[in-house]
């Protein structure tokens, strides 16, 4: 094979290199202007079948350079040839995203291959680094691997031996971008996921709240009440509770239990929930059951738990003259404690068949008034400080818009 490969280049013009090769063999030149060409011999055009990958060598001994390109050449791969570090750096910046695999020599002249390594990645991480050296030390292969070789090769390197180097560089390196593309696709579909999670959330909070709030109105809606109590009521609070520096979380419990602490009162017969004078006692027995059926009814729910301690004491007072059970003080949660005073408050500025609206100020004053004895004073001191934004939230002095009612 090598003598037949000497004969081709001398009939070649001599002074040349030619590899052997089967079917047929091909003269490499030696001369410059043959080691500088940067184009791939496979054309993309015209029919030519594409190159498998672009391939970079920096090897600071022209011959060499020559004779790799040859052996990468006849397995289809489109080769460059450099002879410096420099001259490859600046071929890499002209050709951004283009080449595929780099080998590169351990010893350049007067330039160090493991830096390269490093130059190279700075620019293009995706290119796969072969070191490739007629010193192939131990130490050497470790220092080559630190600095992020995939391979490392001894000269001198057989053609089978080149080209299944760049063909396993080559899966690797397609490994590697399939892998990132399906990393950004997968942050992707995990963010449209988690936003259409995050909607599908909103969607049940809304519609939990709409249960709630329309369950609210069914109560108030049985005592012929109108102005939305409940719903008003749950507002205050919200406001009350932020401003005793409640979390998000504890507010909406807060208002949860404002909203629906009547709801037990749904199995209050008519005849004492809608009498229109007084009770007498056996009735108000049955009256103040309410709280504990309330209790009963939300304690079920995981989600209304909390909220549900708030339905069974809202009728508890601060002095320990309310009911259920005649806790006072701290003993009453503080959702109750809350309520009782934006409860009150509401009751005070709301017109009702039998009284009219107090002003701000006179409902405000009571409301200091029977802090200690119906109020937590704590509660009051914070009730005062954002009397305001509970005035803009209750909207009391603006008329109740009438809705009309709805056809069976």
């Amino acid at each position: 094979q090598a003598d037949q490969a000497l004969y081709v280049a001398k009939r070649s013009g001599r002074n040349r290199l030619c590899m052997w090769s089967d079917p047929e063999l091909q003269p490499v030149s030696s001369s410059s202007a043959s080691i500088n060409s940067s184009h791939p011999v496979a054309s993309e055009r015209g029919g030519t079948p594409m190159p498998q990958g672009h391939v970079l060598i920096i090897d600071d001994d022209p011959i060499v350079g020559d004779v790799f390109r040859h052996m990468l050449q006849n397995d289809r791969y489109a080769v460059t040839v450099e002879n410096s570090g420099k001259a490859a750096i600046a071929t890499l910046k002209q050709n951004a995203g283009r080449f595929d695999v780099a080998f590169v020599d351990l010893m350049l002249a007067g330039e160090s291959g493991l830096d390269l390594l490093d130059r190279i990645a700075a620019l293009d991480d995706s290119v796969v680094r072969i070191v490739i050296t007629g010193q192939a030390t131990v130490d050497n292969a470790v220092a080559a691997l630190r600095r992020g070789a995939y391979d490392f090769i001894q000269k001198p390197i057989l053609s089978a031996q080149l080209q299944a180097a760049a063909r396993r560089a080559l899966i690797y390196r397609r490994l590697v971008i399939e892998n990132r593309r399906y990393q950004l696709h997968l942050e992707d579909m995990v963010r449209e996921k988690s936003m259409a999670l995050s909607n599908m959330l909103d969607q049940i909070t809304r519609s939990y709240d709409f249960t709630l709030e329309a369950l609210a109105a069914v109560i108030d809606a049985r005592e012929h009440q109108t102005g939305q109590h409940s719903l008003r009521v749950a507002k205050l609070t919200r406001i009350l509770s932020s401003e005793l520096g409640l979390s998000q979380e504890e507010v909406e419990v807060m208002a949860h239990g404002a909203l629906l602490h009547d709801i037990g009162k749904i199995a209050i017969p008519d005849s004492i929930l809608l009498k229109p004078g007084p009770l007498d006692a056996q009735e108000w027995d049955v009256m103040k059951t309410h709280p504990e059926i309330g209790y009963r009814i939300l304690k079920s729910s995981p989600f209304l738990q909390k909220a549900a301690d708030i339905v069974r004491q809202h009728q508890e007072r601060y002095d320990g003259s309310g009911y259920p059970a005649g806790l006072r003080g701290e003993e009453i949660c503080l959702g109750a404690r809350i309520f009782a005073v934006t409860d009150s408050y509401d009751a005070m500025r709301s017109r009702r068949a039998y009284s009219e609206p107090r002003s701000p100020k006179d409902a405000a004053a009571e409301i200091t008034r029977m802090s200690g004895t119906k109020f937590d004073p704590k509660v009051v001191q914070a009730f005062t400080a954002c009397i305001p934004a509970i005035e803009d939230a209750g909207g009391w002095d603006r008329p109740e818009i009438s809705k009309p009612a709805l056809s069976s």
